[in-house]
């Protein structure tokens, strides 16, 4: 806002000084108001994330939670919060934001629900809160199919990658945190366990963590809207269930920041008044059961050498009152804290046909019939379960074997980086823009964008964004050729030549 100069007209010195306390008493109430309005907001946009990997018209979506709600779109959509000043000329940390069975994608954004603006106030990042209706976040087994739907490959092949196409998302997994409540519980154990590459740290709020708990099959077909329980898992002792059971993927945390919440069970009226009521004894109940199964699922990751697991437990029942808080007091120990990027040694288990085992892209064919185990220390790389694995390894190296097999995967990249520069042509003390845009091999060999590639111009540096893409402002110091040079691990470095002027 700003203030006009006030002229004064009055002809006694009485109604100038009136003027001029009025004038005063004016500028100070402006001076206040722009003052006290914030420079920026956060900001909630609503996105399209329609995939092949899940047709919504056979999904449970929830419809009008409150009254601030609508009915369903009919379609996958996601909610996302932009934080305070979001500029695409920054990159954000990001949090993938789970629902649980019942509840939908903005869910967590009603004020009457999830709060989230509330809840995650102050925090410097990208929140994305995806449909899951009742599918607990799982590609379904369907009699062997495991697809119709495929949600986690929908979420690691086309929601992650939407993401980071249209929003400003910072590359390292340290960055990157997901969490959710009850079936979006299990979503981030489950997410968590099959992207430990991506994923630095993982908050389970009230989950169901053990999905061949006894108790679990028994209530499974509730919990997921009437779906089977062998419709999602196949049989509870089969090797499908295992391989998505977090009690059973204890390793697959050795390096995750693992911050978890439940509740035990225990009334606790002081945060919800309705635990002191008969209608809430479902609830307290339910979640005395799943404090049982996180018990056994923290044990597993602990087993497995995890020194990074905080565990919280609390009274109170299997609700917002509860989830709310727990997410705040997530976020203030830190969603963001520092993770190990890359260990050289790990353990992934897995019951997917393709994935991400770290820095290892898999894809088997035909799909296994076992739970498949990778071990990795230094280059060493050792294989056990059953069937044909094709892998593609961080350095853009391929191999193929029938399991089980051990290989030392190659010291030196495989693949080069592709290196384009466009800017005009550029003289000797003048500033000029220059955009260098670099491509590489993908697990599926074909040449895509290249994220976080490290350009060096004349003593320039700058990172290329999820597009490839990377702008530098030059001034060369003397006529020639000036060096453009691009490199990132597990690629050949590339470099072209650009003509300097006099």
């Amino acid at each position: 806002m700003r203030t006009m100069p006030i002229r004064f007209l009055g002809r006694s010195g009485r109604s100038n000084t009136a003027w001029k306390l009025f004038a005063s008493a004016l500028a100070l109430i402006c001076a206040v108001l722009v003052g006290a309005a914030p420079a920026s907001a956060q900001k909630l946009v609503t996105i399209d994330t329609s995939s092949a990997f899940v047709d919504p018209s056979n999904q449970h979506l929830a419809g009008p939670r409150t009254e601030n709600m609508g009915p369903h779109p009919g379609r996958l959509m996601a909610n996302v919060l932009l934080p305070d000043g979001y500029t695409p000329k920054k990159r954000y940390p990001l949090l993938l934001l789970f629902h649980g069975s019942g509840e939908r994608f903005d869910s967590w954004a009603d004020p009457l629900l999830g709060d989230i603006k509330n809840t995650a106030k102050g925090l410097n990042a990208v929140i994305v809160m995806p449909e899951g209706a009742q599918g607990f976040y799982t590609d379904w087994w369907n009699e062997g199919e495991r697809k119709d739907p495929a949600w986690e490959d929908y979420i690691r092949e086309a929601l992650l990658p939407l993401v980071q196409r249209k929003f400003s998302i910072r590359p390292e997994r340290r960055y990157h945190a997901v969490a959710g409540f009850s079936m979006g519980g299990f979503g981030t154990w489950l997410t968590a366990s099959q992207l430990p590459g991506f994923f630095g740290t993982a908050v389970p709020l009230s989950a169901f963590a053990s999905i061949r708990n006894p108790l679990s099959v028994a209530a499974f077909a509730t919990a997921a809207g009437g779906t089977p329980y062998t419709t999602i898992y196949g049989p509870s002792t089969g090797f499908y269930a295992e391989g998505h059971d977090p009690v059973a993927l204890g390793p697959n945390y050795r390096y995750t920041n693992l911050d978890v919440y439940t509740g035990d069970g225990e009334p606790d009226t002081a945060i919800r008044p309705q635990n002191a009521d008969p209608g809430d004894q479902l609830s307290l109940g339910l979640e005395s059961v799943l404090k049982t199964q996180n018990d056994d699922a923290v044990d597993a990751a602990k087993a497995a050498g995890n020194p990074n697991v905080d565990y919280t437990i609390h009274r109170g029942s299997h609700d917002w009152e509860f989830w709310r808080p727990d997410l705040k007091a997530a976020i203030a120990k830190g969603l963001f804290r520092p993770a190990t990027a890359q260990p050289t040694s790990w353990t992934y288990r897995t019951a997917a046909t393709e994935g991400q085992a770290w820095d290892i892209a898999f894809k088997f064919s035909p799909a296994p019939t076992e739970v498949t185990t990778f071990e990795r220390s230094g280059r060493r790389l050792k294989v056990t379960g059953e069937g044909h694995l094709n892998i593609f390894d961080g350095n853009g190296c391929r191999y193929a074997g029938d399991l089980p097999f051990t290989r030392t995967l190659p010291a030196k990249p495989c693949r080069g980086l592709k290196l384009k520069v466009a800017g005009r042509k550029l003289r000797r003390g003048k500033r000029a823009k220059v955009t260098v845009t670099v491509k590489g091999m993908n697990s599926a060999g074909i040449a895509e964008p290249v994220d976080s590639v490290k350009i060096t111009i004349g003593g320039k540096r700058a990172l290329t964004a999820y597009n490839g893409k990377a702008t530098l402002k030059v001034k060369p110091k003397r006529a020639g050729k000036l060096a453009v040079k691009a490199s990132k691990k597990g690629y050949r470095a590339a470099s072209r030549r650009m003509n300097v002027r006099k």
